[in-house]
């Protein structure tokens, strides 16, 4: 017995680009709200985790270690992203800069 299927490649690629998308939204806003790096990782690869678990459920589909290796690195680029504006907030906020002109007018 032979058992064909046709996958397009398109498609795995585009679910692997939703998927770092995802995470990377999910990771950057955590990043920003909680400033924390364990936070944000514990929080993104869980909602990553669930997902797959909640996949392999589905009929037809399996956890996929390729979707979760796009959701690691979407994590990590979201939280490289939340760390470098909470960076950049910060240091507008702290630094100061005086400029004055003396002299008669």
């Amino acid at each position: 017995m032979l058992i064909s299927t046709s996958v397009n490649a398109g498609d795995i690629e585009h679910d692997k680009q939703k998927h770092f998308i995802a995470e990377t939204v999910i990771c950057g806003t955590t990043m920003m709200y909680t400033e924390s790096w364990w936070q944000t990782i514990l929080v993104g690869l869980s909602i990553g985790v669930l997902k797959e678990t909640y996949d392999a459920g589905q009929e037809g589909n399996e956890f996929s270690k390729n979707d979760m290796v796009a959701n690691i690195l979407g994590c990590l680029a979201g939280a490289s992203y939340g760390a470098t504006v909470l960076h950049f907030h910060y240091e507008s906020d702290t630094d100061t800069t005086t400029i004055s002109i003396k002299g008669k007018f």
